[in-house]
């Protein structure tokens, strides 16, 4: 239900038939007044027998933009997204896209190795392969006639 004081926030906006059409829409899902400065990336974590593969979206940020460092079996992604709307003569009425400094740090299991880790940045998705250190991969052991 839209607020009828001319105090309340929202009360302005219901004049403005765009920002009247998102709210219906969209509903109030991120007020204006939120700060944002750093974001979580979403992230999916997964194991193999051979190591860890980790997601990192990063929708609208490039790929010389991010920094990817392991120090201390902790895994962290940084990356900047820029905020590059127009401004001259463009109204915005809603903005939820996020801008700024994007950071996840990801602590390791002990398993995991120091060296041969891989990073790939395709389509917003930030792909990172962990190995697993070699002792600590499963071994088969055969078995012998007695």
């Amino acid at each position: 239900m839209r607020p009828t004081t001319a105090n309340h926030p929202l009360a302005t906006r219901s004049r403005d038939p765009f920002q009247t059409f998102f709210d219906r829409f969209f509903g109030e899902v991120a007020p204006d007044s939120w700060p944002i400065q750093e974001a979580l990336p979403r992230t999916n974590i997964a194991e193999t027998d051979h190591g860890y593969e980790i997601a990192l979206e990063m929708p609208g940020v490039e790929e010389k933009d991010i920094q990817v460092h392991l120090q201390d079996r902790t895994l962290t992604v940084t990356a900047e997204r820029t905020d590059n709307r127009k401004t001259d003569g463009t109204k915005w009425h809603r903005v939820e896209h996020r801008y700024g400094q994007l950071a996840r740090s990801i602590s390791l299991p002990s398993d995991a190795a120091h060296t041969g880790v891989e990073a790939v940045f395709k389509n917003g998705v930030l792909s990172v392969t962990v190995p697993k250190a070699p002792e600590s991969r499963p071994t088969r052991v055969q078995i012998k006639s007695a």
